[in-house]
């Protein structure tokens, strides 16, 4: 009951003192995964992750004739290194106790876990795990024996539901006074999310036995992760062992937290090379000629590289209501400081008040549209052809002087349910005009997504080529109105950075050299928009695992 007591009392300590932000999830051994047992997801490159944990059962005799009640405090360090690879190690107590033997989790140990099959948004993927455990004991014939641990790990997630197995081999080292054998080792869990921002979770461990005539470890857990933070995640679990090679009862408490520059932390790209290139000290105004005769509209002009990704309108006169709620600008987002961007120099708006607070109505002066080779396929992660042509419109906008704003407007065919259909339209919204921000240097606060699913097919959905049609992005360039006669002033690079000049009818900007873009990945703003009803945290940014209604593919 003692002991008891103090683990309470070590949670409550946690939950007091310890903050971050993360809704990743490595476990007690560090590697990611549920309390105990890992996942086939790994860490988003670039990301770290600590876990402090307190691990109390009534104690287990491991062979070295010391039994009893143990209390442990782990400590846990995952990084992923790429988008598909991590490393992580722990150490087994902090409390230098000398409880570590009858604890049944008395080693360090440090490893590589590698994604082999899946994206980390497709619902089945494979991993493969290498590890290295060092046994930790104050008894001296035990201490430093290190055991070598290769895994194979498949998880399978669908809607709210996870599935997780995992098999592999431990060759152990021996001591002097003992043979240990090498073990089989397999476990799983599964998972449930019945709300947002809580898991709940069921475990089975089994190891063969590494003692002759000793049976191995196995233990059946239950618990929960709650999410007190999208960077802050509880970890509550209770333990039952299901042979002699287990302590009867085991409680497991923990929190983790990650934090890390993400995968889109890249330079923005000068347009203009000032080396190469002289630029007027003054910006150039551009004289509107009316044409007198429409002959002259037919002599040769160079084409636009985006001329065959922008849709001429039926209707010069179009208007759309725009809802303030759609702005991709977020508390999170407005940390970044964007720098919307013109033909010569970069500016910087210190605030957004210029655009109504509830909803306007804006002229929609051109509109592009992306096919379905934007993304993935049934992902919305964005395919290489197509961060290519989103770059193509964002270089085309660098050169318009007069304020405008953006609404990027996702669809898909009607194969799948329908609320998947709008999960996933709004999500590749959320992806496209993520990379404007972070990779073209675009304001957040003049973007706008929307997601309309299945409901604004311009193909029929009976054939393939009227589905691809149907699977597209659209992005409407839109002057709000009363900001007709509005122009952002194009201020020469020269000008020293911090000085200060006015916009024309717009807010106050500050001229810097280049965008300043702090790290921030596109499946974090998707989290921010979507409060992340259905996300598997697996990383420091929350990746998202799956959504409603994976199962059909877009």
């Amino acid at each position: 009951m003692p002991r008891l007591l103090n683990c309470l009392l070590l949670l409550l300590m946690f939950l007091l003192f310890v903050s971050a932000e993360s809704m990743a999830n490595p476990g007690q051994f560090g590697d990611s995964g549920l309390l105990s047992q890992p996942v086939a997801q790994t860490l988003n490159e670039g990301n770290i992750c600590v876990g402090l944990w307190a691990n109390c059962s009534d104690g287990v005799d491991t062979g070295t004739g010391n039994t009893g009640g143990s209390l442990i405090i782990p400590t846990t360090i995952t990084m992923g290194l790429g988008t598909f690879i991590e490393s992580y190690g722990s150490y087994p107590n902090l409390l230098f106790n000398g409880d570590e033997d009858t604890s049944g989790r008395g080693y360090a140990n440090a490893g590589f876990k590698l994604r082999v099959f899946g994206k980390r948004s497709d619902a089945f993927r494979i991993a493969v795990d290498t590890q290295a455990r060092r046994l930790v004991s104050d008894n001296t014939d035990f201490d430093g024996l290190t055991d070598y641990v290769g895994r194979v790990i498949a998880s399978y997630n669908l809607d709210q539901i996870g599935i997780h197995a995992n098999a592999g081999y431990a060759s152990n080292d021996s001591p002097s006074t003992l043979k240990y054998d090498d073990q089989m080792l397999f476990g799983g869990g599964l998972e449930y999310f019945p709300v947002t921002r809580l898991r709940l979770l069921a475990e089975f461990s089994y190891e063969t036995g590494k003692l002759a005539g000793m049976e191995g470890p196995t233990e059946a857990t239950i618990g929960f992760q709650y999410f007190i933070t999208p960077h802050l995640t509880l970890n509550l679990g209770g333990a039952m062992g299901l042979s002699d090679g287990s302590p009867n009862w085991r409680a497991i408490f923990g929190l983790t937290t990650c934090q890390g520059v993400g995968t889109f932390n890249r330079p923005v790209p000068r347009l203009v090379d000032p080396d190469v290139v002289d630029e007027p000290l003054e910006p150039v105004k551009v004289s509107k000629i009316r044409l007198l005769t429409p002959l002259l509209s037919k002599a040769p002009m160079t084409p636009s590289p985006i001329s065959h990704l922008e849709i001429p309108l039926k209707d010069p006169n179009q208007q759309v209501f725009v809802d303030p709620a759609s702005r991709l600008k977020s508390p999170e987002l407005s940390a970044l400081e964007i720098s919307p961007v013109s033909s010569v120099g970069t500016l910087r708006p210190v605030s957004d008040s210029a655009l109504p607070q509830e909803p306007f109505v804006a002229k929609v002066k051109r509109r592009f549209r992306l096919p379905d080779f934007t993304f993935e396929y049934n992902q919305w992660d964005l395919s290489e052809e197509g961060r290519k042509a989103l770059s193509l419109v964002a270089e085309e906008l660098r050169q318009r002087g007069e304020y405008f704003i953006l609404s990027i407007e996702g669809h898909t065919d009607n194969v799948g349910s329908e609320a998947y259909n709008q999960d996933l339209s709004f999500k590749r919204a959320v992806a496209a005009a993520t990379h404007l921000v972070l990779r073209d240097g675009l304001d957040p606060a003049r973007i706008f997504v929307k997601g309309f699913g299945e409901s604004t097919p311009i193909a029929d959905n009976a054939s393939d080529e009227g589905r691809a049609k149907n699977r597209r992005i659209e992005l409407l360039l839109l002057v709000p109105e009363g900001f007709e006669e509005v122009e952002l002033e194009v201020i020469p690079k020269e000008i020293p950075q911090g000085q200060t000049l006015p916009l024309r009818g717009a807010d106050n900007a500050t001229v810097v050299d280049s965008p300043t873009i702090d790290p921030l990945s596109i499946e974090e703003a998707i989290m921010e928009k979507t409060g992340s009803v259905t996300a598997k945290p697996a990383g420091a940014f929350s990746q998202i695992d799956t959504v409603e209604g994976q199962k059909t593919p877009q």
